[in-house]
């Protein structure tokens, strides 16, 4: 195909043809052949109705040939809004060349989605009709300018999405930490004690590692209340808390069960070493005061470190059974309890 190539349908021709004489077709309107070519520019003559006479490539690129046919090519149906036979009927036709529509030109393509062009509609020579459009450049460029705020927009809302999940990961992370601490001494509480100690003996089970307990209770801490009232009782709550998790390794566990009682979980600790640890912080606790007002202070100590088959719940009442002993013996004192299969550690009251 030449450089002015066109695809024509003259009346009487039988069918769809290739013209190379651009003479005998849009060349016949005084178009440069550049426009014959462009694509992005779409001319059409048409008949008084509707048929295709000559169409340039943007028009051919537009509306792809409907394939060879007997029938010359209708195009009033892709012409929605407006349509030919309104444009056609404003003004009818008295010889010459006339302007009858400028504006927008709403397409409908076979197979495609609606397209807008901005297009002229002139009536030509012999009644015919002469469509000229291009793409809506201004309103391209709306278009453009529109979805590039939309993405300005969608990123604004994505960062703000984002940061609105990562305070809320934040704000269930604390309400996580609050739902498994005690207020009052930030050791951790029963519903924490239960879930870890839960995990650490099937952990256990798995690895055949050792488990043990330690179970704490001040002693004569009621008398503290009594005598130097809550607040300065609290303080000793707290102080003796920050004593137990400054003693405890990072996998280890402090609780406060409740009052005056807190319980220390030692993952893949045995009893020697759990004993060991017990008696460094309950000397500690003998010889620094927590508190200054109160003066000394000690607590009591039961040790159990977990049996074979041994549920986490029976671990617990045997470290509690040890601690109630080591009261009754004098407080301010450590007992193991020993279960049939365990050996105790020495120098230390076994139950």
């Amino acid at each position: 195909m030449g450089t002015g190539s066109v695809v024509s349908q003259y009346a009487g021709s039988p069918a769809w043809s290739v013209m190379s004489d651009p003479v005998r077709s849009l060349a016949d309107l005084g178009l440069p052949a550049f426009l014959q070519e462009m694509g992005s520019v779409m001319i059409a003559l048409l008949d008084e109705n509707g048929r295709v006479l000559a169409a340039n490539r943007g028009f051919l690129r537009l509306a792809p040939l409907p394939g060879p046919t007997d029938q010359p090519w209708d195009v009033r149906p892709l012409f929605i809004n407006p349509r030919l036979d309104d444009i056609q009927a404003l003004t009818p036709y008295h010889g010459g060349a006339l302007l009858l529509y400028r504006g927008m030109l709403n397409i409908a393509w076979a197979d495609r989605q609606r397209q807008s062009l901005q297009g002229h509609i002139y009536r030509w020579q012999q009644g015919r009709l002469l469509v000229a459009a291009e793409y809506d450049v201004e309103g391209l460029e709306m278009l453009g300018a529109a979805v590039m705020q939309l993405n300005d927009e969608l990123t604004g809302t994505q960062r703000q999405l984002l940061r609105a999940n990562q305070e809320l990961k934040r704000n269930e992370e604390v309400i996580l930490e609050l739902m498994h601490t005690d207020p009052l001494t930030g050791a951790g509480n029963r519903r924490r004690l239960d879930e870890v100690l839960a995990t650490e003996v099937e952990r256990c089970r798995r690895y055949e590692q050792a488990l043990c307990v330690v179970m704490i209770d001040l002693d004569h801490f009621k008398t503290v209340n009594d005598r130097y009232g809550h607040a300065i009782g609290d303080e000793v709550l707290k102080q003796f808390a920050a004593l137990l998790r400054g003693h405890a390794r990072q996998t280890d566990l402090v609780a406060r069960l409740n009052g005056e009682k807190f319980v220390v979980v030692l993952p893949a600790t045995r009893l020697k070493n759990a004993v060991i640890s017990a008696e460094r912080t309950r000397r500690q606790l003998e010889s620094h005061p927590l508190v200054e007002q109160i003066g000394q202070i000690t607590a009591s100590f039961g040790i159990a470190m977990l049996a074979s088959g041994e549920a986490g719940e029976d671990l617990l009442q045997r470290a509690d059974q040890a601690l109630y002993r080591s009261k009754r013996e004098g407080r301010n004192r450590l007992t193991q309890s020993i279960a049939p299969d365990q050996d105790a550690a020495p120098d230390v009251s076994s139950c």
